[in-house]
């Protein structure tokens, strides 16, 4: 902070004029400290909807693969179902179930 005093006050009127230097210079500067906290919470608020959109789809992507493990698993139930059977019927059935699991999405 500069200060541009060129003599000792000595009246009311110089008094006046140096607290009003010092008010300028300080306003000045306040005002400069919150135009830099304000673009500051700015890139943090930009920051944070990126985080949420990066949040949101990877638990899309998420339950895309969580319904995904469960069709694998029913397949593969249905498949052993089908190669253990113990007659063409059953085994046609489980075949037939595992056909149904693999052309259709499976629900949560």
């Amino acid at each position: 902070m500069k200060f541009r005093i060129d003599k000792l006050p000595k009246t009311e009127e110089d008094m006046e004029q140096i607290v009003k230097e010092v008010e300028e210079e300080h306003g000045h500067e306040h005002h400069h400290h919150h135009e830099h906290e304000h673009d500051i919470l700015d890139e943090i608020l930009v920051s944070l909807q990126s985080l949420e959109g990066k949040v949101n789809q990877l638990s899309g992507e998420a339950e895309y693969c969580r319904r995904e493990i469960k069709r694998i698993y029913l397949s593969m139930a249905k498949l052993l179902k089908a190669v253990f059977a113990k007659d063409d019927k059953s085994r046609l059935q489980a075949l037939t179930e595992l056909k149904e699991v693999l052309e259709k999405e499976v629900t949560a």
